[in-house]
């Protein structure tokens, strides 16, 4: 029993630490001869708004979450959502970030380039990920 309270206060306060930082995750394009890398921030304390930053870009473009909807009900389980991000950028030419995942876990990300509806397909980049953000200067 005193084994099962101390994993148990463990967690609560790993959730705690990890709560109070925000979520990131590494995406690199797919089908690309050159490819993207992009780092998307999920903010803990605000769930609708983040930003992208791109390896070799100009710096972090905030984004915000217009819509949000259920595809897939899961009994007893976690649902699936998908997540449209819009791009908040000064000059109004900012694209759309679209996001399908179960939980923690991504299973699609695309970019739709505003300009001319262009879509990037995205995988996540686990290797770049360390515990500080994206790392791609061994890519």
């Amino acid at each position: 029993m005193n084994k099962v309270f101390s994993v148990l206060v463990g967690i609560l306060i790993y959730s705690s630490v990890v709560a109070d930082e925000n979520d990131f995750r590494c995406f690199k394009s797919i089908d690309l001869k050159s490819p993207l890398r992009l780092q998307f921030v999920f903010q803990t304390d605000k769930d609708d708004v983040g930003y992208v930053s791109y390896q070799n870009g100009s710096g972090a473009i905030p984004v915000k979450r217009l819509k949000e909807k259920e595809l897939k009900r899961a009994p007893g389980g976690s649902s699936e959502f998908e997540s449209q991000w819009q791009e908040t950028t000064a000059d109004g030419t900012g694209g759309m970030y679209v996001v399908v995942s179960q939980g923690a876990l991504i299973s699609k990300f695309r970019y739709i380039r505003k300009k001319d509806r262009k879509i990037f397909q995205f995988e996540e980049d686990i290797d770049a990920s360390n515990e500080k953000g994206c790392d791609w200067n061994t890519k």
